[in-house]
């Protein structure tokens, strides 16, 4: 009976923590995206932040009793960069972060090519070459152009299966694509619209660089509802510390990294992820918490509760930048891999100094 009572005491404080923490957040953003995306607009949420991201609005409609229709988007930068290895118009996103090390790390890690496909494509005299970004930028993009027809060999049956999956969801047949993400620079959105060859409206919490813009012949909007105009290390406290939003805002698997057709049945996908981190090792735990804050966006739209900018910046700065404010039970799960900065796992808690 111990065991059991302390066992609803840790749940009480998971869904607790999930519903005055995360709830108003979910709910200003699901409100948000109800006043300003059309009504017959599918929505697409893209990437593991968009796992919950797309329940709080779905259970945000049915609060208000409002049906539109969603849809959870398998996707990550990593993967779009594979896929993309061979297409020019990728590389000003593929090459922007900074690296130093050997041309094959670029490759295994940017890229997400196993060490089979790198050995296929490359000579292995160039893959321990050393290269530098952004400073041999021009290089590697040569060497890259040099090898697009054993490059497009590896990539295309990941690109032929992604492509179909786009089109089973809907994805292919839209004018316009509605993408939902936490944020912050519309990478994702970019790659998306480049590879489809599609208008894009990107909707986010925070965005660096929104309003109108055109790449590669296609408008693509990026909108803010919190905070627009903003950059990592300008002092927004919420984007310099969304790590530590990213970190519960995860789906139940590791960063997405390819797909292919089921070998029984073409209709079907097999896809495949990356290692688990402490969030999706402990993701019954993570359920409690994020039950609570679904539980109250419900609760927000039945009611007609609602928050300012004012009012959300004010509850978030409490959590991102005091001590303590997040209960011992939950700790364990703040963590986050960032792989594709060469940052590998971080946990979110420590690296800002609020454990």
């Amino acid at each position: 009976m111990a065991n059991v009572t302390e066992s609803r005491v840790h749940e009480a404080r998971f869904t607790s923590f999930g519903t005055t923490f995360m709830g108003p957040l979910l709910s200003f953003f699901s409100q948000s995206l109800t006043n300003n995306v059309p009504d017959k607009a599918p929505l697409y949420f893209l990437a593991r932040e968009g796992y919950w991201l797309e329940q709080a609005f779905q259970h945000h409609l049915s609060g208000a009793n409002i049906q539109r229709e969603s849809h959870y988007l398998l996707v990550s930068r990593a993967f779009l960069f594979k896929i993309m290895c061979n297409d020019s118009r990728s590389y000003a996103y593929s090459l922007k972060s900074s690296f130093s090390g050997a041309f094959y790390d670029l490759i295994r890690t940017r890229f997400l090519l196993s060490d089979a496909q790198i050995k296929h494509i490359f000579d292995e005299e160039l893959t321990q070459e050393l290269v530098y970004l952004p400073e041999d930028k021009k290089k590697i993009v040569a060497i890259l152009e040099e090898h697009a027809t054993r490059i497009e060999d590896i990539i295309s049956p990941s690109k032929q299966a992604y492509i179909s999956y786009l089109k089973s969801i809907g994805v292919t047949e839209q004018d316009k694509l509605h993408l939902v993400d936490l944020g912050y620079s519309g990478t994702i959105q970019s790659l998306l619209g480049i590879l489809l060859d599609k208008d894009t409206h990107g909707h986010y919490l925070i965005s660096s660089n929104p309003g109108e813009h055109v790449i590669e012949n296609h408008n693509a909007t990026m909108q803010g509802y919190l905070k627009e105009n903003v950059k990592i290390g300008d002092g927004y406290l919420p984007l310099d510390r969304s790590m530590f939003l990213e970190s519960l805002l995860t789906a139940p698997f590791g960063q997405f990294r390819g797909i292919r057709f089921n070998t029984f049945d073409s209709s079907h996908f097999d896809f495949y992820y990356g290692r688990k981190v402490a969030s999706q090792r402990y993701f019954h735990e993570l359920e409690q918490v994020m039950n609570g804050a679904l539980s109250f966006c419900q609760h927000a739209a039945k009611h007609d509760i609602s928050f300012t900018t004012d009012e959300l910046e004010t509850m978030l700065a409490s959590y991102l930048g005091k001590a303590n404010m997040v209960p011992h039970a939950v700790r364990h799960i703040f963590d986050i891999d960032d792989d594709v900065t060469g940052n590998g796992t971080v946990n979110a808690l420590q690296f800002f100094g609020l454990a």
